[in-house]
């Protein structure tokens, strides 16, 4: 199948195989995180980019760097400047609804992305009627088998909605925000991939300074104790953020690499459902939180309907 300018059918498998390896990545870049939840978010971000920027250098020397015009250094530069705003927005929504009910609403960056790259990028231009019957309802099992999967566990014992009403309104907000700064970062960086050419690390060794620049302007002027609590943070916290920024950074090579194959169109759902797969199995067997459940049997059920869904939509989009 051609979906027009992301390549063939060849091409769109390989494409898919990047994508699921950084799906993997992605759902394992959050395991740091837990180990100094007291880091302020502002600061956590900074010493993340600080990661994703070392880890641009080491792709740039292991791959090398062609050159880049002045335009797509900057829209690459604002490429960055756009996610780690959305990146602080989902750490803010994860502290207020939670990160089960956060992920539902991010799941949605797979819509808005697949809208964005049809649109704006001309992906999916080739393809028959039947085909995009096809796709959309991967896109559609996707979400569901997502949804099924963040929606597993349920919320800490005690609490109520309408105890957390107005945090969790603000949270969800934020989510949907976060969504749509990633979903424009998504069509901002295909396009400079896809549509201008630009191979994956040099897209990368632009983005990553945006990043950076991001983060610090960003904790300078949220709300906390700003750029302070970066400074006298402990070294073992700066190095765990600095490691989940690696594993960032490497996961954002491996999907470039993807889009390069599939466009975003394609490839963002296929990088949300195995995220969030990843993720929740993180959660349950590492950190073990279906531990305290009593209906574990049911839990685990709805686990595998979700898993299914999503592996049958990621497959579904890579055999069409």
């Amino acid at each position: 199948m051609h979906l027009g300018p992301a390549g063939d059918s060849l091409s769109d498998g390989i494409g898919i195989l990047w994508i699921i390896a950084a799906g993997l990545l992605f759902g394992s870049q959050f395991i740091p995180r837990k180990y100094c939840p007291q880091f302020w978010s502002g600061a956590y971000n900074i010493s993340m980019a600080l990661g994703i920027l070392a880890g641009s250098v080491v792709t740039a020397l292991a791959l090398g760097i062609g050159g880049m015009g002045q335009g797509i250094f900057f829209l690459s530069f604002l490429g960055g400047m756009t996610w780690v705003v959305g990146n602080y927005l989902l750490i803010l929504a994860v502290a207020r609804a939670g990160m089960a009910r956060s992920f539902i609403v991010i799941n949605f960056a797979a819509v808005l992305s697949f809208f964005g790259g049809v649109l704006f990028l001309g992906e999916l231009g080739g393809i028959t009627l039947q085909g995009l019957v096809v796709i959309l309802s991967a896109v559609g099992l996707v979400l569901i088998g997502s949804f099924m999967v963040t929606t597993t566990i349920p919320k800490k014992e005690g609490t109520s909605l309408s105890t957390e009403e107005s945090g969790m309104k603000r949270g969800l907000a934020m989510a949907f925000l976060a969504t749509v700064f990633f979903s424009i970062y998504n069509v901002m960086i295909a396009h400079v991939i896809n549509g201008e050419g630009t191979p994956a690390p040099t897209a990368f060794i632009a983005i990553a300074p945006g990043i950076v620049l991001g983060a610090v302007i960003v904790a300078a002027f949220a709300r906390g104790e700003g750029l302070g609590n970066w400074k006298t943070a402990p070294v073992r916290w700066h190095l765990l953020a600095m490691t989940q920024g690696l594993i960032w950074a490497t996961a954002m090579v491996c999907i470039m690499f993807g889009w390069m194959g599939t466009g975003i169109a394609i490839g963002t759902p296929v990088q949300v459902g195995t995220q969030t797969l990843v993720s929740s199995l993180w959660g349950i067997w590492f950190f073990g939180e279906f531990r305290a459940l009593e209906k574990r049997r049911a839990a685990y059920a709805r686990l595998a309907a979700g898993a299914a869904a999503t592996i049958c939509g990621i497959l579904m989009m890579a055999l069409v």
